[in-house]
C-alpha cells in the first residue's frame, strides 16, 4: 500500500519505527478453510477481517475516508476508502446481518455504501480513480491508477450491489476489473509476461515494481467478481503472482516489491503471510500455504526481526538522503 509522508523522518523517527517494527501487527485471516473453498455468488466476509488495520480511519462530515498528502492537504483515496468500506461489512456480518432486511440497514452497513456511492459517482471514464499524488520512491508523478485500488473497489462495490440490488455498482465492478487487467502500454494496470499473464501493479511505473500486498489484493478482487458473474479470469493472475513468491523471499524475510532488495517492514511481512493464507484457501491451493508457513517461520525469535528492521532503517536513509 503505496503510502505518503508529511515530512522527511530524522534518524530519531526513524529509530523509533524500527523498534516499532519488533512488535508484530495482527492481519486475520478470514476466509473458508482450505476444504471449503467460496461458492459461487455473492461474497461473504472479506479474506482478511480489516477492522484492527483502518481503527485510525479519518471520516469527514459525510462519513467518507479523507487520506493527508505530503503536502498537509486532504484527499479521496480508493484504497483507504475501500478497506474501511470492507471492514465495516465484516463488522455488519459479525453482528449478525444477513441483508435480509436493507429497509433497516445497520449503520456499519451505511458506512459501506457511503464510501460505495462516493467510489460509484466518481469513477472516470476509464473504469478507475487516478491519484492526485506523486509517488517520488517510483518517480511517478500524480494522475495514476493502481491496481489494488481497482481490486478493492470491486469487492466493496460487489457488496453494495449485493446490499441494495442497485446495478450501476455491478457495472462499476466489471469497469474496475477491465482496466485493471489493461496492459500498462494502453494506460491500464497490468504488466504482462510473455504467456499473457497479467501482474496487477498497485503504482505503475518503468521499470515494474510489482508490489506483492497490492498485487494480491487486486486478485481478491477479480476471484470475487469471477464468483459473481461467472468465468475464471483470475487463473492466469493468480499463476504469475504465485510463481513470483520466491522472488520476494530474502532467506530470512520478505521483500516489499522486486524494484528494491530492501526487507519489508514487520507489518508488511505480516499482512504478506495473512495475504498467502487467505489466497490459499480461497484458491484451495496449497502451495499458497506452503510459502506462507515459511514466512511464517521468519518471525520466530528477535534475530530476523532486528535483522530485517535494520535493513529496512538503511534503506530509508539511503532513500532519504538521495531525494532533492
Amino acid at each position: 500500500m503505496t503510502g505518503q509522508e508529511r515530512t522527511r523522518p530524522g534518524p530519531g523517527t526513524l529509530l523509533r519505527r524500527g523498534l516499532s517494527d519488533l512488535r508484530r501487527p495482527v492481519f486475520p485471516v478470514d476466509a473458508p478453510t482450505l476444504t471449503h473453498p467460496p461458492a459461487a455468488g455473492p461474497p461473504d466476509r472479506y479474506p482478511l477481517d480489516l477492522r484492527l488495520m483502518t481503527a485510525g480511519a479519518v471520516l469527514d462530515r459525510e462519513g467518507l475516508v479523507v487520506t493527508s498528502a505530503a503536502t498537509g492537504e486532504t484527499y479521496r483515496n480508493p484504497v483507504s476508502m475501500s478497506l474501511y468500506a470492507l471492514s465495516r461489512h465484516t463488522e455488519a456480518r459479525c453482528a449478525g446481518w444477513h441483508g435480509d432486511a436493507p429497509a433497516d440497514r445497520p449503520r456499519d452497513i451505511q458506512a459501506l455504501l457511503d464510501q460505495a456511492g462516493w467510489l460509484r459517482a466518481n469513477q472516470d471514464g476509464n473504469g478507475g480513480w487516478r491519484y492526485p499524488v506523486p509517488v517520488p520512491r517510483y518517480g511517478v508523478v500524480p494522475g495514476w491508477y493502481s491496481a489494488m485500488a481497482q481490486g478493492l473497489t470491486v469487492s466493496v462495490m460487489l457488496r453494495a450491489y449485493a446490499a441494495t440490488g442497485q446495478r450501476s455498482f455491478l457495472d462499476a465492478c466489471q469497469g474496475a476489473a477491465e482496466l485493471m487487467l489493461r496492459p500498462l502500454s494502453a494506460g491500464g494496470c497490468s504488466h504482462y509476461d510473455e504467456q499473457g499473464r497479467p501482474f496487477p501493479e498497485e503504482c505503475p511505473s518503468d521499470p515494474v515494481n510489482h508490489i506483492l500486498n497490492g498485487a494480491v489484493f487486486a486478485l481478491f478482487g477479480l476471484h470475487e467478481l469471477g464468483r459473481q458473474i461467472g468465468g475464471d479470469g483470475v487463473g492466469p493472475a493468480a499463476d504469475r503472482i504465485r510463481e513470483s513468491l520466491p522472488g520476494f523471499d530474502l532467506g530470512y524475510w520478505t521483500r516489499y516489491d522486486l524494484r528494491y532488495r530492501a526487507p519489508a517492514s514487520l507489518a508488511y511481512h505480516s499482512l504478506h503471510i495473512s495475504l498467502l493464507t487467505a489466497a490459499g484457501r480461497l484458491f484451495a491451493d496449497r502451495r499458497w500455504l506452503t510459502t506462507a508457513a515459511a514466512w511464517e517461520h521468519y518471525t520466530r525469535g528477535p534475530v530476523r526481526r532486528l535483522r530485517a528492521a535494520a535493513g529496512k532503517g538503511r534503506f530509508v536513509l539511503g532513500e532519504r538522503s538521495a531525494r532533492p
